[in-house]
């Protein structure tokens, strides 16, 4: 076992070195990116997206699994006070 430490340990400290470097480098030359504001929505403007659907039976990845095919919890709404 204590032969394996240089062939197996030296190359994996040099690869992690190497990208720790590389990690360095690469926020050094990013430091002067500047993102856009993200703007803020309010109630008063007008809604200028699309709309969106969040669905919890309609979309197949989300359908319930074969042991949950109850009818109590087929879908549903929700209701409350904002």
């Amino acid at each position: 076992m204590d032969d394996l430490i240089v062939p197996i340990g030296l190359p994996i400290t040099i690869a992690v070195l190497v990208s720790v470097a590389l990690c360095v480098i690469s926020m050094a030359f990013s430091r002067g990116v500047k993102y856009p504001a993200v703007q803020q929505y309010t109630l008063g403007e007008t809604w200028t997206h699309s709309p969106l659907l969040f669905s919890a039976t309609a979309i197949a990845p989300m359908a319930l699994a074969s042991h949950a095919e109850a009818t109590d919890v087929d879908g549903g709404s929700a209701s409350g006070k904002w």
